[in-house]
């Protein structure tokens, strides 16, 4: 987890384990859950570690 602590406030992409893509900027990690996102559209968005695929940040895989 601190590892992506350390990318908060920064731009990611999260990949989940059904393909999809998400990007948006990195708003805070609830350690035992998931993390929340904040998209382009200004909308919050949690994504629950069980559903994450990968994380990446400048293109660098983060999780």
């Amino acid at each position: 987890m601190p590892n992506l602590m350390r990318h908060i406030g920064q731009p990611v992409e999260i990949r989940t384990r059904d393909g999809r893509v998400h990007r948006g900027i990195m708003d805070g990690v609830d350690p035992p859950r998931g993390v929340f996102i904040r998209d382009g559209f200004g909308r919050r968005r949690f994504f629950a570690f069980v559903f994450v695929f990968a994380f990446f940040s400048r293109g660098r895989r983060i999780f």
